[in-house]
């Protein structure tokens, strides 16, 4: 889904450091070593980028770099999915990290110097910088596994721009035979390179999706606008103010649009979306009392109510403490910032993952002011430094051993 990250900041504050020092330090000489191969991979999967669904070529080439590390890897999870094992030889949890894998249609033009070959269709919301990420903890903790206390399992997801890659899944029984006591992921994000920034709590709004078919008897157009206006009404903002950052956690952004069916009628379909979970109750309370008032004799009104069509993202507060001490510790001082929650009109379906498993999502700073580049997610001239590649990586690995070696 699109994002679009408030650029109000605070500060946090640095935690303990861990004891995974040792380990840590080596697998990031590993990384450092193997840096000009990630951004190559990661140039790669920019240049062929697919759309959701269709991630066959991203996958394959998951795959197969996991398997030459040695990895147990499993394919074909929840359409496109990939997931892949690092299996310690000490006893420990299973701690895992989720990167998506899909891309968007877009028709600009790719400014960079390896653009996108796949005609209308671009990496511009940082999956391809995910990915890597995923593949870069891999080959970074991939040969330290004689020492390693535990397992950490990677999931390479397709369809998130669709919002059905992490239920796909899940269905798919992606935890099955393992499943892990947390659950990591970073997005990129218009922070500046070697910064990350997340929050205890809601992060991202859910959205709910209610859906009313009319036919039957009675003026459908007229029944279908009714329909539109009763949703539309529940809004406590405007989508503007959302974008602008100036909405609060609680407020709430709904609307719908109505077309004809295919039997004859009309549908109409809206969309709710809000950080409270409270606020979301009140407003489908509202929704369906009023839809319920256009029933009449010979009207066939037919609704469907699904609540979190995107389940948002929602951190586990001791998770993020831990997780940030472990980044500071590696990248220093005020390397991760408090973030707002986001623009309550967008989401994301990592939070599936996180209504089984806890677990904190951090944005990944790729934008570069001395380069004048910026990582705005879907927009025209979205450029993610590479830089930021190793920054997640390390910064990913760091939180992922923290998790293994302090219950």
């Amino acid at each position: 889904m699109i994002l679009v990250i408030a650029l109000s900041l605070v500060a946090a504050t640095p935690l303990r450091v861990e004891k995974s020092d040792s380990l840590l330090a080596r697998a990031e000489r590993q990384l450092r070593a193997e840096e000009s191969r990630l951004i190559a991979f990661r140039r790669d999967l920019h240049q062929h980028p697919e759309v959701s669904g269709s991630e066959e070529r991203t996958a394959g080439q998951v795959a197969a770099r996991l398997r030459a590390l040695g990895l147990e890897v499993r394919t074909g999870v929840g359409g496109h999915g990939v997931v892949a094992l690092i299996r310690g030889a000490r006893p420990g949890p299973v701690v895992a990290f989720r990167a998506d894998m899909d891309a968007v249609p877009s028709n600009t033009t790719d400014p960079v110097d390896f653009p996108s070959l796949n005609k209308g269709v671009r990496h511009i919301c940082g999956h391809d910088v995910h990915t890597t990420v995923g593949v870069a903890i891999a080959e970074a903790l991939a040969g330290q596994r004689a020492e390693l206390a535990g397992t950490v399992m990677l999931i390479f997801q397709p369809a998130e721009e669709r919002v059905t890659g992490a239920k796909a899944m899940l269905a798919d029984g992606v935890f099955d035979r393992e499943k892990p006591v947390a659950i990591f992921a970073v997005h990129t994000a218009p922070l500046p390179v070697g910064q990350l920034g997340t929050r205890p709590g809601p992060l991202m709004a859910s959205i709910d999706v209610v859906r009313v078919t009319i036919g039957g008897n009675g003026d459908h157009k007229a029944l279908a606008d009714s329909a539109v206006r009763i949703i539309r009404s529940v809004s406590t903002t405007t989508r503007e103010a959302a974008l602008q950052g100036n909405a609060l956690d609680d407020a709430l952004v709904s609307d719908a649009v109505g077309r004809p069916s295919d039997g004859g009628g009309r549908m109409v379909q809206g969309n709710i979306s809000s950080a409270s979970a409270d606020a979301r109750a009140r407003a489908k309370q509202t929704i369906l009392a009023g839809l319920e008032r256009l029933r009449s004799p010979g009207v066939d009104l037919k609704v469907e109510y699904e609540d979190k069509f995107a389940a948002g993202v929602n951190n586990d507060a001791t998770l993020m403490e831990h997780g940030n001490a472990a980044i500071a510790a590696v990248l220093g001082k005020g390397s991760t910032v408090t973030m707002p929650v986001a623009p309550i009109v967008f989401s994301e379906d990592y939070g599936s993952f996180q209504e089984r498993v806890p677990g904190v999502l951090w944005f990944l700073g790729v934008s570069n002011p001395e380069k004048g580049t910026v990582g705005m997610p879907h927009t025209p001239n979205y450029v993610a430094d590479e830089a930021a590649i190793l920054v997640g990586a390390r910064a990913m690995t760091a939180v992922i051993l923290d998790r293994l070696t302090n219950p």
